[in-house]
């Protein structure tokens, strides 16, 4: 698919099946760089293009093509270490590269350089107030990853883990009883 098609497909209407078709036909047409590209730098979109429709939209479709074949997903990690998960904006596309990324560590070394910064993200998205329930729960999945690998991290662990009990959500605290906290 060529960028065209995909923004029309992603600012187009809503309809059932749309993620999973899309995810389907990309990774057919072995276009997932394509989306990746439009996904992480909306500077290629046309003027007046529905921005937030698009992102979340396009980071749900790579998502679910991640999850589905990360070998197709592959080409495009190293930049999404390096670039484009610290370069995300959009909190619901927060959530969605949170938790490619939690996945990705366990499979995937970026190098030092990377993997601070991506340390540095997932910390402020974490420790901000405003970052949504499930934003929060992966980045720190993602620092979780970290640890062992970012000095700093391990040496932050307890006060990342601090600020995560106020006013916990019920998966903030499981994760603090069973995960987080061993």
């Amino acid at each position: 698919m060529t960028e065209t098609e995909l923004i029309g497909a992603l600012s187009g209407n809503r309809s059932a099946g749309l993620i999973d078709g899309l995810a389907d036909r990309i990774r057919r047409e072995a276009s997932v760089e394509t989306l990746y590209r439009l996904v992480a730098d909306p500077s290629r979109w046309p003027a007046g293009a529905d921005r937030a429709r698009i992102l979340f939209r396009g980071g749900c479709v790579l998502e679910r093509i991640y999850f589905a074949d990360r070998a197709a997903f592959l080409p495009c990690a190293g930049d999404f270490c390096r670039r484009g998960f610290s370069a995300c904006e959009h909190p619901g596309l927060r959530r969605l590269f949170a938790k490619i990324m939690a996945d990705l560590l366990k499979r995937y070394d970026p190098g030092a350089p990377s993997l601070e910064a991506i340390a540095e993200t997932a910390a402020g998205w974490a420790a901000a107030p405003e970052t949504k329930i499930a934003v929060r729960i992966w980045t720190m999945e993602v620092l979780k990853r970290c640890r062992g690998r970012v000095a700093w991290v391990d040496d932050a662990w307890e006060d990342l883990l601090e600020l995560q009990t106020h006013e916990a959500s019920p998966g903030i605290e499981k994760r603090l009883r069973h995960s987080w906290r061993r």
